[in-house]
């Protein structure tokens, strides 16, 4: 048996974002392995909450609006030392500063660098003792380009399949998104598009999940007019997303800039539903090209959903999806790549 590695994640962001959701993905799986985990992030953040919660033992460190203490440095090298950390994973960029600082007072550490978020890679001396970036889509590795692209390599978080569903055949069609309600996320552009659909006369209800964020549902729903608003169903945030999708036969990612890593792509896709989305980020990474459409573009969001008003359509396309994601975005390659990088690194 392998003997077990000791990871120390750095995440100083205080909320929960798509970085922190594949920090703890790798996390599952490297625990899962046998491996012994660590957090350093800021007290009370939601980072600490569900590191806590998973019984990961957490050491507190500044979020990254704050000047850095040298006093955290220290505190780090001395829990490094005392815990026998192998690897340090820093997932943002002053975390990333953080370890390479550390790498000159703990010499054989490894050092890590995981990035699943938009923000753009800028170059940096840091990246001298990075010993592997890991990119969470082909995306994100091209920001690396200019940087150090040999030290990096995709991997796709995914998730286990969730119970296939198949769809009920019956009108009105019924065509979701999910999602928090922010700008980003283009709500306004789905919302615009539905009400185009429904003007020409289409049997269509419109379904939107996700926690009210930078928009309430209130401003949302003043777009829509009185004689469509029967249409349209606001569920604020579901626990159980599953449901929510199998209920629909189509679902939209409307985004208009962001997704880095689409969490919400794989999970319509595995589903076995339609995904049209726009051509932001890495969406055209599992989104076939048939179903990609213009940020922004309301209207060539609702001709495609016309396009795909068809039963046999939706089903077929969804069972592509469906087998897309098992033949190249499946769990088990998630989980074999992220074991064998962390591994190889130090054995």
């Amino acid at each position: 048996m392998k003997e077990q590695l000791k990871i120390l994640n750095l995440i100083d962001i205080p909320w929960y974002s798509g970085l922190s959701d594949y920090a703890f993905a790798q996390s599952d799986i490297l625990e899962k392995a046998g491996h012994i985990i660590y957090f350093a992030c800021p007290k009370n953040s939601l980072s600490e909450k569900l590191a806590k919660e998973k019984g990961y033992k957490t050491i507190n460190i500044q979020d990254r609006k704050k000047i850095l203490n040298p006093f955290i440095i220290i505190k780090l090298i001395n829990f490094i030392r005392k815990e026998g950390i192998d690897i340090l994973n820093a997932h943002t960029g002053k975390t990333q500063s953080i370890a390479y600082i550390i790498s000159f007072f703990c010499h054989n550490i490894k050092l890590i660098r995981t990035k699943a978020d938009t923000k753009k890679a800028t170059k940096s001396f840091t990246y001298s003792r990075i010993d592997l970036i890991i990119c969470g889509s082909k995306y994100i590795k091209d920001m690396f380009s200019n940087i150090n692209n040999k030290k990096s390599v995709v991997i796709y978080k995914s998730i286990i399949l969730p119970e296939y569903k198949q769809i009920m055949k019956e009108k009105p069609f019924k065509i979701g998104i999910l999602g928090r309600l922010d700008p980003v996320k283009g709500h306004i552009y789905f919302i615009k598009a539905a009400v185009d659909i429904l003007s020409k006369g289409y049997n269509c209800n419109f379904f939107i999940s996700g926690k009210e964020a930078n928009i309430k549902w209130k401003e949302l729903l003043e777009l829509i007019p009185d004689n469509f608003k029967y249409a349209f169903t606001y569920s604020g945030y579901v626990d159980d997303v599953y449901k929510f999708i199998s209920d629909c036969h189509i679902g939209v990612i409307s985004s208009i800039s962001s997704e880095a890593v689409s969490r919400v792509a794989i999970e319509w896709m595995s589903s076995g539903r339609l995904v049209i989305s726009s051509n932001v980020g890495c969406l055209g990474e599992f989104v076939s090209d048939e179903y990609i459409v213009p940020r922004m573009d309301s209207y060539a969001l609702s001709k495609k959903i016309i396009e795909k008003l068809d039963f046999n359509i939706i089903e077929k396309a969804g069972l592509e999806n469906l087998q897309r994601i098992k033949n190249n975005f499946s769990y088990e390659k998630f989980y074999k790549e992220t074991l064998s990088v962390f591994e190889e690194l130090v054995y």
